[in-house]
């Protein structure tokens, strides 16, 4: 199988997930948390019945009506939230609630009666959790996570640089923020919230896609060993990717549906998270094999011809 018959649609492919993610980006925009906005997080405590009764769509509306409306609170979608709790047994419910940062207890209050009128019961203080992030600490947080993205691509491409060659370095960070940008364009385009969860599953994608990377390079460095005579980098490049593709596959396979199981039956709190390890863990496989090393295969081939080119052009001096 000659897989890199097919590297200039790769290219494509890799150039339009980019761009269809910078679209929705740009159109849609991110749905930032409270962690890079600031505001209010309240956890509203219910029981078993009235969680039961929760409706996400009425509540907000709810908290967009009425006498709320003059606060304009901007909530977002009120996230029900159900756990056990590890040391006496018992089922815990709850709704959390995010809104604008609120301006004292009245405001506070507001919102809790009426969450009280909507599930008909006076809330327990001692259960009730109110917090808040100040808007400072929001953009210090979006400053943070860039930085550590940043940062994290930087030290991969010092390291690939390194072990192998720059332009292997180069083709392994590209590859790492084509994954990055599709977890983003997905969170975009589906209005998903970006917290810190999000940049923690943005690191982690990032050290499992250098890692799938690394494994196809080493195999490429290992051949190079070994080439044969008139053997082009592009059928080298082909061999080893075959000879490390079943790893590859097998290792995200497993590694996606044990996220996929957290995701369909795991608390609510962790379901955006497992979102963006399953979007980048399939997107940083297929990177790995289709983008990582076509890229340095093209710009090795091409440094090749221009060499040959050069002795050639020697020659008939």
């Amino acid at each position: 199988m000659n897989l890199m018959r097919y590297k200039w649609l790769f290219m494509a492919i890799f150039l339009f997930d980019i761009a269809a993610s910078l679209a929705a980006w740009a159109i849609f925009g991110l749905n930032e948390g409270i962690d890079f906005t600031g505001g209010t997080v309240i956890r509203y405590p219910l029981t078993a019945e009235q969680y039961a009764r929760v409706n996400s769509g009425a509540i907000k509306r709810l908290l967009e009506s009425g006498e709320l409306s003059g606060l304009r609170l901007k909530p977002g979608p009120p996230q029900p939230y159900s756990h056990r709790d590890v040391t006496t047994g018992e089922e815990i419910y709850g709704l959390i609630v995010k809104t604008r940062a609120l301006k004292g207890w009245s405001e506070q209050r507001a919102i809790l009666a009426a969450l009280n009128e909507y599930f008909g019961g006076e809330v327990s203080r001692e259960r009730l959790q109110i917090s808040m992030v100040d808007p400072a600490i929001g953009r210090e947080t979006v400053r943070n996570a860039f930085l550590a993205v940043l940062l994290a691509s930087v030290l991969v491409l010092i390291y690939i640089a390194f072990r192998f060659e720059f332009k292997s370095g180069v083709a392994g960070v590209v590859a790492l923020v084509h994954d990055v940008l599709v977890v983003i364009g997905v969170f975009a385009l589906l209005h998903k919230e970006i917290t810190s969860a999000i940049i923690a599953a943005l690191l982690t994608i990032i050290g499992y896609s250098i890692n799938d990377t690394i494994v196809v390079f080493d195999r490429i460095r290992e051949n190079l060993r070994n080439r044969r005579k008139g053997q082009s980098f592009d059928e080298l490049v082909n061999e080893s990717i075959l000879q490390t593709m079943r790893r590859s596959l097998n290792t995200a396979a497993t590694t996606v549906l044990a996220i996929l199981v957290l995701y369909v039956v795991g608390a609510e709190s962790i379901k955006e998270f497992c979102l963006a390890l399953i979007v980048g863990l399939t997107s940083g496989t297929y990177s790995s094999i289709f983008i990582a090393s076509p890229i340095w295969a093209i710009w090795k081939g091409w440094e090749e011809r221009r060499h040959l080119a050069g002795r050639a052009a020697v020659a008939t001096k």
